[in-house]
């Protein structure tokens, strides 16, 4: 099929998110492809303003930064979409005889791409699309997992490892640290930092994920107990937990931002100031905020790996025929040996669901993970990635 090739980025960007970008560059420009390889400008935004730009020009030299250049290289755009958007954006790839659409993004994105899908094939339009994982949360379904957690997961266990290191200065010290991830419905992210809870130091540790209520009065009760023992302790916290009545935690009612979702951030805070003010007991809370899903300095290999398969794969099922389906990654069930291959789903199997951390992998007592969940995480945030450098900075690439 002739016409042109359209790559979206959409949703939050990760650390790897432009792997998945060149994937596709590469392995349309390596093959007999003769239309253009177009990127959507600013994402949705793009899309709805026909904003393309040509990236088959792009150097290999470019191409190349771009792996190590975290961020969104096109850009990406929060926004609510009505059907009427939808019948645009179809119009205009049409119009642009864009036949292969390629579309980067979580569960709200796999929406968006199942929905251009729908209406490509309402109007009888020849398109084939095609949904590419990206989620820092990991709460995509149909993939073991997402492209961008494997490399947030390890920037918060290195975080949370640094935090026990400096803690560990302190003998006497019996302070609480509150680390407050992303996770808005999912704690895989504060999960994550369980993976170096094994360290012998004295330092107490604690996760709070939103799949379970969190109980203020029980919490309470354990800082209570931690300062009596003279225990320090990190307590990881993601951001959207929420009590018995799904109210988020928080000290004031939280605004909407522009998709109608509360604006979460700031429950570390909130619960430093309870335990100062309630209890006097020296508390203190760190957020890495959008650190923690733009960080390459310690990227997983794995992940980046990983991710630009996924693009490569996406653009070998686009050219046999797939349409209406995302690329997901599936584990080998040799426990020995880490090792992933590459599927397709349908997009109505994924858009808009979400996947949580399995209820037997947390254990509401002892606030922590279970070995289930270390095994699972710790293969996908290994290996490092070598950031070239001028004058001791890291040199990135950009496209806009």
């Amino acid at each position: 099929m002739k016409g042109h090739c359209l790559i979206v980025q959409s949703g939050g960007p990760t650390a790897v998110i432009n792997n998945s970008l060149i994937g596709i560059i590469d392995a349309a420009l390596n093959s007999t492809f003769k239309g253009n390889v177009y990127g959507s400008v600013g994402g949705l935004h793009g899309l709805l303003n026909g904003d393309f730009m040509n990236l088959s020009h792009l150097s290999l030299e470019e191409r190349h930064r771009l792996r190590w250049t975290p961020g969104a290289a096109l850009g990406s755009w929060r926004y609510r979409l009505t059907a009427s958007d939808i019948e645009t954006i179809v119009e205009k790839l049409k119009k642009e005889d864009i036949r292969y659409f390629f579309y980067i993004g979580g569960n709200g994105s796999m929406n968006v791409a199942l929905m251009i899908d729908e209406q490509a094939k309402k109007i009888g339009y020849e398109l084939r699309v095609i949904g590419v994982p990206k989620s820092i949360d990991n709460d995509l379904m149909g993939t073991d997992h997402s492209p961008g957690f494997g490399s947030a997961a390890k920037f918060l266990a290195t975080c949370m490892l640094d935090i026990k290191m400096d803690m560990k200065s302190y003998t006497a010290s019996n302070r609480i640290t509150i680390l407050e991830t992303m996770g808005r419905h999912a704690g895989w992210l504060a999960g994550a930092c369980s993976l170096v809870e094994e360290i012998d130091d004295n330092c107490k540790h604690l996760i709070y994920v939103p799949e379970v209520p969190f109980g203020m009065n029980e919490f309470m009760k354990k800082m209570e107990s931690l300062n009596k023992e003279k225990q320090s302790a990190v307590v990881v916290v993601s951001e959207g937990i929420r009590d018995s009545n799904d109210q988020v935690i928080s000290e004031k009612s939280l605004n909407k931002d522009i998709l109608g979702r509360e604006k979460l951030g700031g429950v570390s805070s909130y619960l430093t100031d309870t335990i100062q003010g309630e209890l006097g007991i020296q508390a203190r809370y760190i957020l890495p905020s959008t650190w923690q899903r733009s960080s390459m300095l310690f990227a997983a290999k794995t992940d980046l790996v990983e991710a630009y398969e996924v693009g490569q794969k996406a653009w070998f099922y686009a050219m046999n025929n797939c349409s209406g389906v995302m690329i997901a990654l599936v584990r080998s069930d040799d426990k020995a040996s880490y090792q992933v291959s590459y599927d397709t789903v349908l997009l109505e199997e994924v858009a808009g669901k979400e996947r949580f951390v399995p209820e037997g992998w947390y254990d509401k007592e002892k606030c922590s993970m279970s070995i289930d969940f270390k095994n699972y995480v710790r293969p996908i945030i290994q290996g490092e990635v070598m950031l070239p450098t001028r004058d001791g900075l890291p040199i990135y690439g950009h496209v806009i």
